[in-house]
């Protein structure tokens, strides 16, 4: 009964891992074919590129963590990993949508600003990893020549729920 158990309990893990990298792999792959696109709307290529960096960036801090040699993770801290980093990636592309829809729906400049403000705030206000090289993760916040003008290092969970709370305050 015991083996049994421990079976099921390995294939349920297996399954929830396969479904966490099938939602990141999705997004990620999404985002690649449309930044490849040369028929698509240069606009629309670079907030792929951003997202592509997005979730470059992530998976390399997470790879980073589970090959972290000073501490041997068990699978259930290797699951969590990458649970998080599905969860991350799900709330960036969300994250992003949101933007996009309520800076499309801003119809003055005043509230295209506020609109920026708010999602440019909430992505430096909530980091995930405390990255130390700022430029690096910084490298589209302050680039006029993209609409995703956001920190990679973002929470995106924490940032989602701060800009709906801000946008529901509005």
């Amino acid at each position: 009964m015991k083996k049994i158990i421990i079976i099921i309990l390995a294939m349920a893990a297996t399954a929830i891992n396969a479904n966490a990298q099938e939602i990141f792999k999705t997004i990620f792959e999404s985002s690649n074919k449309t930044l490849n696109d040369t028929k698509e709307d240069v606009s629309v290529r670079k907030i792929a590129l951003f997202k592509v960096d997005a979730l470059t960036y992530l998976n390399t801090k997470v790879l980073e963590q589970m090959s972290d040699t000073t501490h041997t993770l068990s699978p259930d801290e290797m699951m969590t990993l990458i649970v998080k980093r599905d969860s991350q990636a799900y709330y960036m592309y969300d994250y992003i949508n949101l933007f996009i829809k309520e800076y499309s729906r801003a119809k003055k400049q005043h509230e295209k600003d506020n609109v920026m403000k708010i999602f440019r705030d909430a992505s430096i206000n909530f980091p995930l990893f405390n990255e130390p090289n700022r430029e690096f993760v910084l490298a589209y916040y302050n680039r006029q020549d993209f609409l995703t003008q956001f920190s990679l290092d973002t929470d995106w969970v924490r940032a989602n729920a701060d800009v709906r709370r801000r946008l529901r305050g509005k």
